[in-house]
């Protein structure tokens, strides 16, 4: 499991690019998952920002992925 992004390493908090995560859609079929991130709409996998990835959409959260450091952010 990923822990909160709160429980990362302080530098690491300070180096991941900001992002506005918007509304979602969440199945159980991970193809029709979608995340609306700085207003564009993002699936499992695509890269967010340099270095930042959307790993995985849960449903009530999501699991980040900043240079091998994962970390979920509820929305």
């Amino acid at each position: 499991d990923a822990p909160p992004l709160s429980q990362l390493p302080e530098n690491i908090q300070r180096e991941i690019p900001p992002v506005a995560f918007g509304g979602y859609m969440y199945s159980s079929n991970p193809a029709d998952r979608l995340l609306l991130i700085d207003k564009v709409l993002r699936r499992e996998g695509d890269q967010v920002a340099p270095g930042l990835t959307l790993e995985r959409l849960l449903p009530k959260g999501a699991v980040m992925n900043y240079r091998g450091y994962r970390y979920r952010v509820p929305y």
